[in-house]
């Protein structure tokens, strides 16, 4: 029997051994997909990864107190320095998934006992009736995306386009600014990217007619094109081209919108250590008063920068009026929606356009000294101030030479989300700069110190 079985077996492996050669061969032919080093063309072929959906939570936190004495408005003999503690507090919520992001900025901004703090925002304690800002949504917006490279947001929104001389979040005032608006995107995510922005306001929910009565000066309808291109790995192209339309104010002419037009852009070169641009925009169209237009802007700007120096040098060119010719055009530009401060000296006293300057127009030459390195941070600013078209008070022209501003500011980043700054700002100021600003005195010293604390942590992140 024994003999029986063995001869069984034998017979059961030679009916077995076609197909176990043939296993082999398959084998050897086909290897495993879990063999990386050996794989067919098929094998290599990587399936797109699903992009994970995002649920952030972060603070933004700004305390800033301010010694003021010559902040803005020039300095006479006996005016005393004004001191007051600010806070702007932000929560944001942002969602990002593959086919849609969600912002989400609830905002509280205040001057530490503009409110009482028992009253609440109904204002029912010894304070003022309410906050000048009270808390509201900065930002939110909804922003579907067609697909990888193009989406459309819409809702109150930043607008910050190019260095945001002309378009700003404006972000060192308490309340920042933000448009309710809607916006066309294109991004191909190397070298190109392109914007189409427009916004409509008004006062309510009208009936009839669309007169629109806001509580402070502001645009009824804005239309922008931006674009950015990288032309090659030296140089970048931007334009600008935006239509801004103000309401007549004069009450039997609601429904005239007069269109400012604003059309420029901006040409930059850059190499290891040295960056040079040049900007040019022009202003057409009538302005917010129905005048003609016609006024320019230029700015040039050197940049050298080697470890943690940097310096700058620059100046800003803005377009003013001959007040001795009653021209029969407005001549001064005005730069939008952007920011100051930033360009034009810390202590802010060309802030707004054109009754800053009196309508004469500005050239800002400017000479910045930056260093930065590990948690520290520091920058000499310094401004000249001119203005750009002959002024005239009481039949003489004032010397065209306004005055010397130096900023100097401090920073130290102890961590990620943690931000000292201070920063003392004086001014040297002529007769001139007192006619143009219509007030101040030279012989009082202008300055202005301030120290703030920013804390901007991620308090939570949700990954699904």
């Amino acid at each position: 029997m024994f003999r029986l079985a063995n001869r069984g077996s034998l017979l059961y492996l030679l009916i077995l051994m076609p197909g176990i050669n043939a296993l082999r061969a398959q084998i050897i032919q086909y290897p495993s997909p879990i063999d990386t080093a050996i794989k067919n063309a098929a094998d290599t072929t990587m399936k797109g990864k699903a992009i994970p959906s995002t649920l952030t939570f972060a603070l933004d936190m700004r305390t800033r107190s301010e010694m003021r004495h010559g902040y803005k408005s020039l300095p006479t003999a006996d005016t005393g320095a004004a001191f007051n503690i600010s806070q702007r507090t932000r929560f944001n919520i942002d969602f990002k998934s593959k086919k849609i992001d969600v912002f989400l900025s609830l905002q509280d901004a205040r001057v530490w006992g503009q409110q009482d703090p028992r009253g609440g925002q109904s204002g029912t304690g010894s304070a003022v009736t309410s906050t000048t800002y009270p808390v509201y949504l900065f930002e939110v917006y909804a922003e579907p995306k067609f697909t990888d490279k193009l989406s459309i947001r819409i809702g109150r929104q930043r607008v910050m386009y190019d260095n945001q001389r002309l378009f700003a979040e404006n972000d060192w005032r308490l309340a920042g600014n933000s448009h309710d608006a809607i916006r066309l995107i294109y991004n191909n995510k190397t070298n190109f990217t392109t914007e189409l922005l427009a916004a409509y306001n008004q006062s309510g929910e009208n009936v009839f007619t669309t007169k629109y009565s806001p509580g402070v000066p502001n645009y009824k309808s804005l239309v922008v094109h931006y674009l950015n291109w990288k032309v090659t790995n030296k140089f970048i192209l931007t334009t600008i081209n935006s239509a801004d339309g103000y309401q007549s104010a004069e009450p039997g002419k609601y429904a005239t919108t007069y269109e400012r037009f604003t059309s420029g852009g901006r040409l930059e070169y850059s190499t290891e250590n040295w960056y040079a641009t040049a900007a040019a925009y022009y202003q057409y169209g009538k302005d917010s008063s129905g005048k003609k237009l016609g006024a320019f802007y230029v700015q040039p700007e050197v940049k050298y920068s080697n470890g943690p120096v940097t310096i700058r040098l620059g100046m800003e060119y803005l377009s003013g009026a001959d007040s001795s010719t009653h021209p029969s055009k407005d001549k001064n530009f005005v730069p939008l929606y952007g920011v100051a401060h930033r360009f034009m000296g810390n202590l802010d006293y060309f802030a707004s356009f054109p009754g800053d300057v009196n309508g004469a127009g500005l050239i800002n030459p400017y000479l910045f000294v930056w260093y930065n390195k590990n948690k520290i941070g520091i920058r000499i600013e310094s401004h000249l101030f001119y203005s750009q078209s002959r002024f005239v008070y009481k039949g003489n022209p004032v010397n065209k030479y306004l005055g010397f501003e130096n900023d100097l500011r401090f920073n130290y980043k102890p961590n990620k989300f943690t931000d000292v700054e201070t920063g003392f700002c004086w001014a040297a100021v002529t007769n001139s700069m007192t006619v143009i600003k219509k007030g101040g005195d030279t012989n009082a010293f202008p300055y202005f110190a301030y120290i703030s604390l920013k804390l901007t942590p991620t308090l939570g992140k949700i990954t699904f």
